[in-house]
């Protein structure tokens, strides 16, 4: 009698792995990071080294009570942040390297953080002058390995499955006579779950760069952070929302702040399809996003206006109405044609 192989759902297995790399290992290895950092803190002066120039020396100096906070806030804060943009495509059956590679890189950031600052407390114990504290060289290779170890064990704890294929499908068929005008708009908005995640990010590196004013770290650590902090509100402020517009012009989308804009002229399409977008699993994630062989204002999952311009990139953005747009596109490229 033959016994038939068991049933693996892999579908199962993908999403548990990656909760195990991007959630659980996160939180184990940040609470025996805190632990030790508790355990620890009362040996170390009360104002410590938190920063380290070029030549592995101390350069810069804060409250003792801050470094447990900011190994909580990177090495839990961001992998959960990953995680949150990850879960929701991989609970909906989304897969492919992509996925992966976050896991894996939640993982490797906890790592990284839970070593660091815990060599870095730990080195100085029972100086008198924090100014004394040894190089901070050996802590960084000892974390940097054990990232690189704790990243390729989470990339290879995971399944292998490829990304889903594109589905794509004609633009309904629309007719134009000879001088008839017509035009579509339609606005892409980000989803509710996005905008979170964009939120919190923002405000985690807000919250950074006020920490690093607040306890006096270096100019430049301070500066860096402050100016990534804007860069990235200005970001999300530009990107979560766009002005989609179909026309004799060709196709154009602005954001609602005025900038950035794009346009594909008529003159340059091929062809218009209506496809069936994933963010994470096609794109790497929402936004303004470039990948192999196509270019997307992806602020959303589900359908897009798909263009195939003569280059042979695809040009792609997800809308309200997607389809009536790409069939108004479709006929205006034809009859332009």
């Amino acid at each position: 009698m033959t016994v038939p192989a068991p049933v693996v759902d892999t579908n199962a297995t993908a999403l548990r792995r990656f909760r195990l790399v991007a959630i659980f290992v996160p939180i184990a290895l940040t609470l025996m990071s805190l632990i030790v950092q508790l355990v620890v803190l009362p040996r170390v002066p009360a104002t410590i080294a938190i920063h380290w120039g070029a030549t592995g020396q101390a350069d810069g100096f804060g409250p003792a009570w801050t470094q447990p906070v900011i190994s909580v806030v990177v090495g839990l804060g961001i992998p959960l942040l990953i995680a949150l943009t990850s879960l929701s495509g991989l609970r909906r059956g989304d897969r492919g390297p992509t996925y992966r590679l976050m896991g894996a890189v939640a993982a490797s950031i906890s790592a990284l953080a839970a070593v660091l600052f815990v060599w870095t407390l730990v080195a100085q114990i029972d100086l008198t002058d924090a100014a004394d504290a040894p190089t901070v060289f050996p802590g960084m290779l000892l974390a940097l390995g054990a990232a690189l170890l704790v990243g390729v064990a989470a990339w290879f704890v995971q399944p292998n499955e490829p990304a889903r294929s594109v589905s794509r499908t004609a633009a309904p068929e629309m007719t134009l006579t000879p001088g008839e005008q017509v035009a579509w708009f339609g606005e892409a908005t980000m989803g509710r779950a996005a905008v979170i995640i964009m939120g919190l990010t923002c405000a985690l590196m807000v919250g950074l760069a006020l920490v690093l004013w607040a306890v006096g770290a270096p100019i430049v650590a301070a500066i860096a952070v402050s100016v990534a902090a804007v860069v990235l509100v200005l970001a999300a402020a530009t990107s979560t929302t766009f002005r989609v517009r179909v026309d004799a012009e060709g196709l154009s989308v602005v954001s609602i702040a005025g900038f950035p804009r794009f346009r594909v002229p008529l003159s340059e399409i091929t062809s218009v399809r209506v496809s069936d977008v994933s963010p994470m699993g096609e794109f790497g994630g929402w936004g303004i996003r470039k990948t192999i062989g196509a270019f997307g204002i992806v602020v959303r999952r589900g359908p897009a206006i798909d263009v195939l311009r003569t280059s042979g990139q695809h040009f792609v953005v997800t809308v309200d109405d997607a389809a009536r747009g790409a069939a108004v596109l479709e006929a205006l490229a034809r009859r332009d044609a």
